[in-house]
């Protein structure tokens, strides 16, 4: 951050990429000679209070920044219903696990939870596939094939008929989902400005929890009354329907900007003049509808050409410590939710609850209004916050206040693990079948779960956004991904027998533990960030 005896616009550079603009010089002599200054910190705020655009736009149409609010936020929409299909198809089956149960009851529990949780593990070879063919070959023709095999998986998984069958297409369903984190984050930086990125990124993580509430609740229906085929069914009409959107609305979002922009400072009111006049100089080549709707758009160009730098990339990467404490925070988080999922529908339809197991979705209904809250704390409000400490760090904003709201969704992970082991002791050990408390309590922990998991998710990947640009956000947003998804299934796969060995209240008591304990270490990069973004950026 800005020491408060500078003049911030000291703290901003003369050239270098805008998509966080530079960060300020560090004082000491070593990051002083660094050959890359940290990202992340940007003049936000004019002395007259007015919000400074960052990144700087261009004056080409075909510049993302540029284009109307209208496109960004239909792009934004498809976006939701695809990352929110693509996860709902990966998770859905565990809302109706009896029935999984009675379809295949020549299957062990171990393979049944295998069949549950094989696709987490698959997520990260599918975005070590589709991200380093964003990168090189276009986000749009990365996200268009991904979201192709996405459709043939569910109909693969729609017309399975064996237990093997429908693994196999769990498989292809955990690959094609690679790149929801990562894919839908990114584009979302190159269209976004700095002052509106947590609300659009908000409404992503919203907009994914809320849909895939829905669609548990309308898939547990129909898998019980109509069977398995038709939940496949919807995933694939769903999946061709937003392939079809993005195909027509969403042109390629990769855009190179030059260092001259830098040195501008455009307000909100002089970027409406400006967009007015885009098509009227005849600078840049026409954005028609023939460019804006092309399937492939070729190799980028300079660094981008190499299919293989994010991988260079990833392993720089994975010496930084930021990367490995947002991928631990999140690991722990998602490994709770995945064995908390396999275990809270067996306690709704076992007695004195004795749900209808056509009923069991319904617990959803909660999780929507966590999700909604999770956007105005941590995405609208956030903003809000980023704002309002710029103004206070005479208009220069840094990356780690977007930090300082994260111990919001860490405290309600804590209290989650502890309560639903303590609940699940009970229920399934201590007294089975006895006095029990109302099945709210259930219902009230399943909610704050998936805010918990939601809130960390969107708080550490904006800060992760913040922090680097975008080709490199790709990078850091996989190898969080990537180490996530690989230690939460080694989390959450055998938690049952586990449970069952040394009780459910100390299996969810370890991780509750270890959400507390990483969420803490958040303390010490709130306070080192711009050393270690110096160091992150030096690396690459």
């Amino acid at each position: 951050m800005a020491r408060p005896d500078r003049d911030p616009d000291a703290d901003l550079p003369k050239d270098g990429k805008t998509d966080a603009l530079q960060s300020d010089i560090p004082s000491n002599d070593k990051d002083c000679h660094s050959p890359k200054p940290a990202l992340g910190t940007a003049r936000l705020i004019k002395g007259d209070g007015r919000i400074i655009l960052v990144p700087t736009p261009s004056r080409d149409p075909a510049d993302p920044l540029n284009w109307s609010p209208l496109r960004k936020w239909t792009i934004l929409s498809l976006l939701v219903l695809w990352s929110a299909t693509a996860l709902s198809v990966q998770n859905f089956l565990s809302n109706f696990l009896p029935s999984v149960y009675t379809r295949f009851p020549d299957a062990t529990t171990n393979q049944i939870n295998l069949l549950l949780t094989i696709s987490t593990p698959l997520v990260a070879p599918g975005q070590l596939v589709f991200v380093p063919l964003a990168l090189t070959y276009g986000r749009r023709f990365s996200l268009l094939l991904s979201i192709t095999l996405l459709l043939v998986s569910t109909v693969w998984g729609a017309c399975s008929t064996s237990y093997g069958s429908l693994l196999g297409a769990r498989v292809v369903e955990g690959f094609a989902g690679g790149p929801t984190d990562a894919m839908g984050f990114t584009i979302i930086q190159e269209f976004s400005f700095v002052h509106e990125r947590g609300r659009m990124l908000g409404v992503l993580m919203m907009g994914q929890l809320a849909l895939q509430l829905v669609f548990a609740i309308a898939t547990n229906y129909m898998a019980v009354s109509t069977g398995f085929k038709w939940p496949f069914v919807l995933f694939s009409c769903i999946s061709a329907g937003t392939f079809i959107g993005l195909w027509i609305f969403m042109p390629e979002t990769r855009y190179e900007r030059h260092s001259e922009q830098n040195n501008l400072e455009i307000t909100l009111k002089e970027h409406t003049a400006i967009r007015k006049a885009l098509n009227s100089t005849g600078e840049f080549p026409h954005f028609g509808l023939k460019r804006q709707m092309s399937f492939w758009v070729g190799k980028g160009s300079g660094p981008d050409r190499d299919f293989f730098l994010v991988f260079r990339h990833i392993g720089a990467m994975l010496f930084h410590p930021v990367i490995w404490w947002s991928a631990l925070l999140n690991a722990v988080m998602t490994g709770a939710l995945i064995a908390f999922s396999t275990i809270f529908a067996e306690m709704l339809v076992a007695p004195p609850w004795s749900w209808p197991a056509t009923n069991v979705g319904l617990i959803n209904i909660g999780a929507v209004v966590a999700a909604l809250l999770n956007w105005v704390l941590l995405g609208w409000g956030n903003d809000k916050l980023a704002v309002y400490l710029a103004k206070r760090n005479k208009g220069v904003s840094v990356p780690e206040h977007r930090l300082l709201l994260l111990s919001i969704p860490v405290a309600i992970g804590f209290a989650a693990n502890i309560g639903f082991g303590a609940i699940a002791q009970r229920y399934l050990i201590t007294d089975p079948g006895g006095s029990q408390p109302h099945w709210f309590s259930l219902a009230f922990i399943f909610a704050i779960f998936y805010m918990a998991f939601g809130g960390i998710l969107e708080v550490t990947y904006t800060y992760l956004a913040a922090m680097t640009e975008p080709s490199h956000s790709l990078a850091a947003m996989t190898v969080v991904s990537v180490l996530r998804d690989m230690i939460s299934f080694g989390m959450s796969y055998g938690v049952n027998n586990f449970a069952v060995k040394y009780g459910y209240l100390t299996s969810f008591g370890v991780y509750g533990m270890l959400v507390a304990v990483f969420g803490l270490m958040g303390v010490p990069i709130y306070f080192y960030g711009k050393v270690l973004r110096t160091k992150l950026h030096s690396a690459i």
